[in-house]
């Protein structure tokens, strides 16, 4: 009897009010839900029938055991090691620097050949 003397009396009221009534009964409504919500899931969590998992796919992929392992397992595939790598960027330093020696003493050599020229 109350809720249809307060409901005829909002009929009564223009739009606007009706309008702030609800918007009201609505925030109401939400605010008890969530509410209830979070009183149960936190009893689930406390009894232990809930668990809550915070692990994502995407944090595996920032593990950086995995990724050291993975540069293990890459360098073990191709069967160097990094003393093989050394060797190869020495001997790669060494054959450059005879190269720029031989052009060095060719050099020497055209100008010793053309510098002691008599005229």
């Amino acid at each position: 009897m109350v809720v249809q003397k307060t409901i005829n009396n909002l009929k009564e009221r223009p739009t606007d009010e009706r309008k702030v009534v609800a918007g009201g009964i609505a925030i109401t409504l939400i605010i008890v839900l969530l509410t209830g919500w979070a009183i149960l899931f936190f009893k689930r969590i406390q009894s232990g029938s809930q668990t809550v998992n915070l692990d994502s796919g995407a944090q595996g992929e920032f593990d950086f055991s995995s990724t050291r392992e993975a540069r293990e397992t890459i360098n073990a595939s191709r069967g160097q090691s990094n003393e093989d790598l050394t060797d190869y960027r020495d001997n790669a330093a060494a054959a450059q620097l005879r190269g720029e020696q031989q052009i060095y003493l060719q050099d020497i050599e055209n100008n010793n050949q053309f510098g002691n020229s008599n005229f």
